[in-house]
């Protein structure tokens, strides 16, 4: 079984009331896969994701890749395998809102995972990590742009869960802290996120499910001026998966892809995301 690794990334900067420009270092869909717990003991694999997100009222939109390499070392600590991981980003995106024709295309901040654990009990497997993200994108203060300028670090946890019936259950548990903005003396608030997914292998190499998540704000931003307001965002997100693992190239190819839809959404706009993930050994 193939894992879904940790994988935020920054929202291009979308009028709103909360956190710096309304974006985040979390996107509904990137934790919300089969497996989620689940990573090989040895090898390195090519983990590539890709997205594509608009607000429901199709004002602006953004396409994102995301490539990673993943290195499961064969070492243990604390009893877990040791993993690390790298996902620079290349994000292209089109902004037609406000009656503007807005296009940007550049990289995006780093996401790296200097340690990352995984454990197996039985049907139960367990994946701790420590996910930080690089501000290395474009920024350019009061512009489009691909990054945040923030280095955010992300407390996960996901679990996985083997059930009767070839069913599966599978959640992550994660909460981002997020340092200031040198350019803008502005810090945004911490930020939990909850991702899950239920799942059916109608075969071992085809599965469908349902996927979603929830995302809260937990504290309020901070910025150098005294009318700062701010409404801490929240949201949900549901909708279908599909993971098939064809035998190509002499090698097993992972492919997922999951469309999910925001409600109850608070604090920025409501979102749709299509989201397709391909992983692979080396």
């Amino acid at each position: 079984m193939l894992t879904l690794l940790c994988v935020s990334w920054a929202i291009f900067s979308i009028p709103s009331r909360a956190t710096e420009g309304g974006g985040s270092n979390y996107l509904p869909g990137f934790y919300g896969d089969f497996a989620m717990a689940v990573v090989p003991e040895k090898g390195t694999f090519f983990n590539n994701f890709y997205a594509a997100y608009q607000d429901t009222k199709g004002q602006a939109g953004t396409i994102l890749e995301m490539p990673g390499i993943v290195h499961a070392t064969g070492q243990k600590i604390l009893g877990a395998n040791f993993i690390v991981a790298l996902y620079p980003g290349v994000v292209a995106t089109k902004d037609q809102s406000n009656h503007q024709d807005m296009i940007r295309f550049g990289l995006g901040d780093a996401y790296l995972i200097p340690i990352e654990l995984n454990w197996q009990w039985g049907s139960l497997t367990a994946l701790a990590f420590e996910g930080i993200v690089v501000p290395t994108g474009y920024y350019q203060k009061g512009s489009l742009s691909a990054g945040r300028n923030i280095w955010t670090f992300d407390h996960i946890l996901s679990l996985t869960w083997q059930l009767p019936a070839a069913n599966e259950l599978s959640i992550t548990l994660g909460y981002m802290n997020n340092l200031k903005n040198p350019a803008t003396n502005y810090r945004s608030g911490d930020e939990f996120h909850f991702d899950y997914m239920l799942g059916h292998y109608l075969r071992p190499e085809l599965a469908v499910g349902i996927t979603g998540s929830h995302y809260r704000q937990t504290t309020a931003d901070q910025a150098s001026t005294d009318n700062l307001v701010t409404v801490n965002s929240e949201s949900s997100t549901i909708g279908p998966v599909v993971m098939y693992t064809p035998h190509l190239l002499d090698r097993d190819i992972t492919i997922s892809l999951k469309y999910l839809r925001e409600f109850n959404v608070q604090g920025r706009i409501n979102q749709e995301y299509l989201v397709c993930r391909i992983f692979m050994g080396f």
